[in-house]
């Protein structure tokens, strides 16, 4: 891609439904985003906790439904039917959205960014970055990095 190309990119925004959204709000989450306030069951509350706490850490699904007092399958299916959006699927966004922040906020290289929001693979980091946001990382830093830049657009 050659430097005028590059400079035409804008990121993509990450869809999140409202009902996390709220959640993450109600928890302080600095991911959080302004949504109505929603109505999650408690087992969903604690799993959107144990995320903004363990987010960057290597666990397992059943870690969360542990957590939460139920059986993983018990815990996915709940997960699922309060957000509508699998567990797995949420904690990969959430790392994502992370991953933005730090990027815009450090000058830390892309994949120390990788490793600290929980990725311990560096070119899957990239892959599902481009999936979510539309250019790669190092791409996303360096738009960001750029003084003439307009302000990106929701999808």
């Amino acid at each position: 891609m050659n430097p005028t190309e590059e400079t035409m990119l804008q990121p993509r925004q990450i869809e999140m439904p409202a009902e996390i959204l709220a959640e993450e709000a109600l928890q302080g989450s600095s991911l959080a985003e302004r949504a109505p306030l929603a109505t999650a069951t408690a087992d969903a509350r604690l799993a959107i906790a144990f995320v903004a706490r363990r987010y960057p850490d290597k666990f397992p699904a059943s870690a969360v439904a542990s957590h939460c007092g139920l059986s993983r399958f018990q815990f996915s299916r709940a997960f699922h039917a309060t957000f509508r959006i699998t567990f797995r699927e949420y904690l990969l966004r959430y790392r994502i959205r992370a991953a933005c922040e730090a990027l815009t906020r450090h000058h830390d290289s892309v994949t120390a960014v990788a490793y600290a929001v929980g990725f311990h693979d560096g070119s899957y980091f990239a892959r599902m970055f481009r999936r979510y946001i539309g250019m790669l990382p190092s791409q996303y830093a360096r738009w960001h990095d750029r003084p003439d830049r307009s302000t990106p657009t929701t999808p």
